[in-house]
């Protein structure tokens, strides 16, 4: 894929101040508009640093924006569509993405995007809505979270941690996907993965490994309940046969453990012991590794 081809739009148009919808069409291109140009620059700097996969990672999200743009935003940033590469070359998703229950109705994506849509800390919001509470654990370095939406669900747009630092991102009812850190190559990856409002009116989550490692990562409900994933440092005792690296030769992680629905054994074998069945997916079978809870309101520690 070619990631020189969408460029960022113009300002925004001038608010009519005796129109309100226009102050609301306005400002919401604006915001989407402010989104668009973070990741071509995130793009651009991906490019320039020789990590193609990141690059790609954010000509993808690129691409989302432009189909959920709303009409205002879109009519804003032009872009100019790039040609789609051949599947090959994008971020292979979770062989088993979590399952979309048809939505009715949804209501509209609910976000400050500048502000990150900080909610109550404690349970469901009082307005019914979803929530992931994120904190980064990590005491020194930053940490940029990425969001993957099923064909069904609204584009969430990234967050950035600092050191030691939460934030509250809204989700919209229904939503289902998943999340991870964009540190390391963008690839081998640890996921979480989670459905809001699905059947019987629980919220399901899951951390998966079958993508890979490269951040610690644990999912529970924020009024407490089972926990998925481990905090413990799983790269750090790892044979070096599985360790993943970044495009410099860098270890940072561990690889993939079903690549093309291909399970590499090896990999599988050290998850296992690290990560039990009922904790977090190894392998696409791991079942019991989706959990539930009555609550909207998620709780992520990433380190």
């Amino acid at each position: 894929m070619s990631a020189d081809r969408i460029e960022p739009g113009t300002t925004a148009p001038a608010v009519d101040k005796d129109n309100p919808a226009g102050q609301f069409d306005a400002a919401l291109a604006s915001a989407w508009q402010g989104e668009w140009e973070r990741r071509v620059v995130a793009r651009d700097g991906a490019k320039a640093g020789g990590n193609d996969a990141l690059a790609q990672h954010f000509q993808a999200e690129l691409d989302v924006m432009q189909a959920a743009m709303p009409t205002a935003a879109a009519q804003q940033a032009a872009p100019v569509v790039a040609e789609q590469p051949p599947a090959a070359q994008l971020p292979v998703p979770q062989e088993q993405p979590v399952e979309v229950a048809p939505q009715q109705d949804a209501p509209p994506l609910a976000l400050d995007i500048e502000k990150k849509s900080v909610l109550p800390p404690q349970g469901r919001p009082a307005d019914g809505s979803n929530s992931i509470t994120f904190t980064n654990d990590n005491p020194t370095e930053s940490m940029t979270i990425t969001f993957t939406h099923n064909p069904d669900s609204a584009a969430i747009p990234p967050i950035t941690l600092k050191p030691g630092e939460t934030l509250v991102q809204a989700f919209p009812e229904g939503w289902s996907g998943n999340f991870r850190s964009a540190e390391g190559d963008g690839v081998n990856v640890t996921l979480g993965e989670v459905k809001f409002d699905g059947g019987g009116g629980q919220t399901y989550y899951d951390v998966s490994y079958i993508e890979g490692y490269n951040v610690a990562m644990t999912i529970e409900p924020v009024e407490g309940g089972r926990q998925s994933g481990t905090l413990q440092d799983l790269a750090s005792s790892a044979p070096q046969s599985i360790i993943a690296r970044d495009a410099d030769g860098n270890a940072y992680g561990l690889r993939k453990t079903t690549v093309a629905n291909v399970v590499d054994q090896e990999v599988v074998d050290y998850y296992r012991g690290k990560v039990g069945a009922d904790e977090g997916y190894v392998i696409p079978t791991d079942d019991a590794s989706t959990l539930g809870s009555g609550s909207g309101a998620l709780s992520v520690h990433l380190t």
